[in-house]
């Protein structure tokens, strides 16, 4: 890379030279260099990811314009966030969630700050909401065998866990 500085024919001057440079103008200072190469084909992975971020971003753009949301997000942010950021990060990371089986009651808790607006239980007789109690949600199982169960949070996310109850 040239940087060019007392050059009065070449000062102020941008684009292609020949196949070999560029000149661009930085911060007011002309600079040469190589010509860039093409961006490799981006794969699914970065494309998903891609859509992700923009989702993400779409929520948190509509979240700190509702003042409801925006409170919610405004009382979990760290100190230096903003409620967008907050909303932001809620949006981007699916929750974490807790299941466990005891006494043929399922509990599900969901770790971090992540807000959940339902809990939906699929079981091979019925699907039906769990209710929630205080800090966790709760479904009664009426009949052994596999369930699925699909937590969706105020940011649309949806985490999915399979589990086998009963006597198998």
């Amino acid at each position: 890379m040239a940087i060019v500085k007392r050059n009065s024919i070449m000062r102020g001057a941008s684009g292609k030279l020949g196949d070999e440079l560029v000149a661009r103008q930085r911060n007011g200072v002309t600079v040469y260099c190589k010509l860039p190469r093409p961006y490799p084909p981006k794969t699914d992975k970065q494309i998903a990811n891609q859509e992700r971020f923009s989702r993400a971003n779409d929520f948190a753009k509509a979240a700190v314009k509702d003042p409801v949301r925006k409170a919610y997000y405004q009382s979990i942010k760290k100190p230096t966030q903003t409620a967008f950021n907050a909303a932001f990060q809620d949006a981007y990371n699916k929750p974490e969630v807790q299941v466990t089986v005891k006494e043929e009651i399922i509990t599900v808790k969901v770790k971090a700050k992540h807000r959940i607006e339902r809990v939906k239980v699929i079981t091979p007789s019925k699907t039906d909401f769990a209710k929630q109690k205080n800090t966790h949600w709760e479904y009664k199982l009426t009949t052994p065998g596999p369930v699925i169960i699909q937590v969706y949070d105020i940011a649309g996310n949806i985490c999915i866990t399979e589990l086998q109850t009963g006597k198998t």
